[in-house]
């Protein structure tokens, strides 16, 4: 049995030469995050983890009951279950953690040893995006309501903050002080090692290999059904303009980072 004990002991040798440099995927909904993630999942197949939306949502209701994520409360509760999630996935050293979960402040503190990356679009084009994916959807995320409706619900204002609430860096999400939330995300993609952005993913794909230095090729996964053209014929000029202007904190955020 020696040759097995000494095998465990050396397992993270081993691994580090096999996997190369620990990385980090945060990957905020609708920004090409699921092919990214398919991909660095398979190159890190040795040591990786996903925070998968539907499997978090489905153990905080099995924990808790059934919840609301329009409500704030209930969306903190997961939201701060996947936060806590990832703290421990980098405890556990994995080489690749991805997932719909935000980036944090004290994760990020006592870890420094992981590459962040991450992908960021349009934040209008995004918001829409998002719309059309989980409209009438069977899962944790699922909208009901029409466009016109969706912009004044609660879902749809908090949405309007995405990546204010990916990159402020705060475990529990707060949505009294856009400003301060917007300034805090601002500031937390120095962190990162790569941004990426959707409409050049051929310049993110040759970042995140010169940055880790591995080989990975991104295709395209969970597009959406609805054309272009019966988006426009729902999103009127004059509920785009308004769109835009709930996302001014985000369009900031990606501005910067940009």
């Amino acid at each position: 049995m020696s040759w097995i004990q000494s095998l465990y002991n050396n397992r993270n040798q081993f691994k580090q030469a096999i996997m190369g440099k620990r990385v980090v995927f945060h990957h905020v909904p609708k920004c090409a995050g699921t092919s990214v993630s398919r991909a660095l999942r398979l190159r890190y197949f040795l040591s990786e983890e996903s925070i998968a939306a539907p499997g978090t949502a489905a153990v905080m209701e099995r924990q808790h009951g059934p919840l609301d994520f329009s409500r704030l409360e209930d969306f903190n509760r997961i939201r701060t279950f996947r936060v806590e999630l990832l703290h421990y996935l980098m405890w556990k050293d994995l080489y690749f953690i991805g997932g719909h979960v935000p980036f944090n402040n004290k994760a990020y503190d006592q870890f420094q040893g992981y590459k962040l990356i991450t992908v960021l679009r349009d934040p209008v084009e995004r918001y829409i995006s998002e719309y059309f994916y989980n409209f009438q959807r069977e899962h944790q995320s699922r909208i009901d309501q029409d466009f016109e409706a969706y912009l004044d619900s609660p879902m749809g204002q908090r949405n309007a903050l995405k990546f204010c609430e990916y990159f402020c860096g705060d475990t529990e999400l707060t949505l009294d002080d856009p400003n301060t939330l917007m300034e805090k995300a601002k500031e937390n993609p120095k962190h990162f090692s790569v941004i990426g952005f959707t409409d050049d993913m051929g310049r993110f794909e040759s970042d995140v290999r010169r940055e880790l230095d591995v080989r990975v090729s991104f295709g395209v996964q969970n597009k959406r059904t609805t054309s272009d053209r019966k988006i426009s014929d729902i999103v009127t000029p004059e509920l785009r303009e308004k769109v835009a202007e709930m996302c001014r904190f985000d369009q900031v955020v990606y501005d910067a980072a940009r």
